[in-house]
């Protein structure tokens, strides 16, 4: 009789959307910190003479610097991807299906935009350090490091400004996560649209560091479903 009971007693099991809902907020919160280190480990001098430029990228520490600013933005691209995808995975979201595959679509632009802003961003360092090519002449690296902040600025920020807008508009229409994220990003995603128009898009990096911290905090603190 015991051995019954003991065999109907429904089994202690974890919530199956804990470990789900744990990695969303970490791959958000690891999203913030490779967003910042793909813009500070790297500072290209501005206003420099040819010689200044030159003896800048010279400097082996300075490439590699380079370097690590591509990965970075390769490891946001693929975190940001994860926290996409843990969105979209979430019941709530399926009353916005519109807004939501407007979201998915930015987050894979915002994806691809910034493995190609970690490709540019260690190119040079690639092509000395690796590749052994000399270094290239002043109007290369100077074309570089435009090309660089456009990527970043105009074309990384806009889409991930219209990705935060998408993901807000979900969060207030479903109330997938709490409501205070989705206000926080919908001023977030004005301020970086509004900075990329005016062509000052990386300048608002913090504020889209801000927005990837708050919506860690607002997946980790989602009631289990």
């Amino acid at each position: 009789m015991s051995i019954t009971k003991a065999a109907s007693a429904p089994a202690v099991q974890l919530t199956p959307s804990t470990a789900p809902r744990k990695v969303g907020a970490i791959a958000s919160a690891l999203f913030a910190v490779a967003l910042f280190m793909t813009v500070a480990s790297v500072d290209v001098p501005h206003n420099a003479t040819d010689a200044e430029l030159l003896h800048w990228w010279q400097q082996s520490g300075n490439r590699m610097s380079g370097l690590t600013s591509g990965l970075s933005a390769i490891c946001a691209a693929v975190l940001f991807a994860v926290v996409m995808n843990y969105l979209r995975s979430l019941s709530a979201t399926a009353k916005a299906p519109q807004w939501m595959a407007f979201a998915r679509s930015m987050g894979a632009a915002v994806t691809a935009v910034w493995l190609v802003t970690g490709a540019a961003r260690a190119a040079i360092s690639h092509l000395v350090d690796v590749m052994g090519e000399p270094l290239p002449g002043t109007d290369v690296l100077r074309y570089a490091t435009a090309l660089n902040y456009t990527v970043l600025g105009l074309s990384g920020m806009g889409v991930l400004s219209l990705c935060i807008l998408a993901v807000s508009v979900v969060v207030l229409r479903t109330q997938a996560l709490a409501r205070w994220v989705g206000y926080v990003g919908a001023v977030c995603s004005v301020i970086i649209f509004a900075s990329v128009a005016a062509q000052y898009g990386s300048l608002t990096t913090l504020v889209a560091i801000a927005w990837a911290l708050c919506l860690a905090v607002a997946i980790w603190r989602q009631p289990q479903q």
